[in-house]
Formats: structure tokens, C-alpha cells, sequence
């Protein structure tokens, strides 16, 4: 897992800069007694990304390895959100990648999400999970949300790199939007999407029981978002 961390931060820093972004000290590096738990979370701004996000987290009973890597566009940007995550199991594995859409017309989905179909079409990573009701309107055919047993984790992490890859194409290639009121619509997609990771997500619950609900409520609010 930490080989992958580390082979996606330098896949990014081959292309942009990564500047470090505060993060509260109390919630950068956490360790419960007896290094039960240890969760670390890192920000970074870069060119053309407002945050780049990486969390990493160990749970040594029951046994759980967490990474979870997001991107997000500057505001002016309507280029999708990029999500990796993995929750690594002792025989399964939840992994998640995603292009997350801004919006959803036709026109908007060809011009980005169309570019993850031959990616994804190359790797058989399932079955697939059951995704809460406020993620469904994220989803879509080219996303990867499966509960997999983990005899398929060197293929995903194979895959999680050219998801990157590919998202940083994109990037690349993003130019401003020229329509201001387009633009503030894209800002405020993106903060929408946030808002519901942090209200709504499991995961923050999951977290909760481990550090408590304020700390978890906060990394979601404070490092995430």
C-alpha cells in the first residue's frame, strides 16, 4: 500500500510541483495507544489543483490498510474529481477510482469520463459493491466500486496507476472556463460533492468509532473538503 502511495505522488510530481497546504497538527498524524490504529493525512496544492489529498491508515484488529488519494481542480476548472481509494481487508479489499463528474449531460461525459473507458476496459475488477444512494449520481459505467477478494490487488494497483495517469492527461490538457457563470456553476458542483462526502459518507462514521466523531467530522470538514 505504501508503495503504491509513493508511486502515484511521484507520478504527479514527474508532471506538477506539489506544495504542502496546512493540515491541523492534531489531525495530521494520529497513533491510538499500543499503535492500535495510526492514520496520516496530507494536503498539497498544485497547478491547475486546488488539493490533492492522501490518506493512509492502519486498523490492526480487525485488520484493515486504507489509502485513499483525491484530486480536486481548481475552481475555474470543470475537470472531474479523481478518487482512489482502497480498504484492504485480510481477504477482501473495497477499492474505488473514479472520474467524478461535475455534471451529467451527454456532452460533458464524452469530453472527460468517455477518456477512462479503454482504462478500465483493460482490467476485470469486481464484483462490483453496492454504492450509497447520495454516490449514485457520481457513478457511472466507467467507474471502478467493487468488493474484490485481494488475489486481485496487484492488477488493481496496476490500475489505479493508469487511472492516474490518465486523469492527469486531462490536466494537462484543461484550459479555464470562458463563461464565468460556467465556471462558478463548476466551483460550486465541486463543493457540493464535498459537502455530501462529508455529511453522508461511511466512512467518516467508520473513522468515528476509531478517533471519535468530532476528530472524523473534522478531517472531513477541515483536511478533505
Amino acid at each position: 500500500m505504501d508503495h503504491l502511495k509513493d508511486a502515484m505522488l511521484a507520478m504527479i510530481r514527474e508532471r506538477y510541483p506539489l506544495e504542502p497546504t496546512f493540515v491541523p497538527e492534531d489531525l495530521r498524524h494520529i497513533r491510538l495507544p499500543l499503535g492500535f490504529m495510526t492514520l496520516r493525512l496530507d494536503n498539497w496544492r498544485a497547478p491547475k489543483v486546488r488539493k490533492v489529498n492522501v490518506m493512509r491508515s492502519s486498523v490492526k484488529l480487525p485488520r484493515l490498510e486504507i489509502l485513499a488519494l483525491e484530486i480536486y481542480p481548481e475552481s475555474c476548472y470543470d475537470m472531474p474529481l479523481l478518487a482512489i481509494d482502497f480498504s484492504c481487508m485480510k481477504k477482501k479489499s473495497f477499492i474505488y477510482m473514479n472520474f467524478i463528474p461535475l455534471f451529467t449531460d451527454r456532452q460533458y461525459l464524452q469530453r472527460y469520463v468517455e477518456r477512462l473507458r479503454p482504462v478500465v476496459a483493460g482490467y476485470a475488477i469486481g464484483p462490483p459493491a453496492k454504492p450509497k444512494e447520495w454516490m449514485q449520481p457520481y457513478l457511472h459505467d466507467c467507474s471502478i466500486y467493487a468488493m474484490a477478494d485481494n488475489g486481485l490487488l496487484e492488477k488493481a494497483f496496476a490500475c489505479a496507476l493508469d487511472v492516474l495517469r490518465c486523469y492527469l492527461g486531462l490536466l494537462d490538457e484543461a484550459a479555464p472556463a470562458a463563461d464565468p457563470e460556467y465556471a462558478q456553476r463548476a466551483a460550486a458542483a465541486s463543493l457540493h460533492y464535498c459537502d455530501q462526502l462529508s455529511e453522508k459518507d461511511g466512512s467518516r462514521k467508520m473513522l468515528g468509532r476509531f478517533i471519535g466523531m468530532d476528530r472524523a467530522t473534522r478531517i472531513f470538514k477541515e483536511v478533505i473538503r
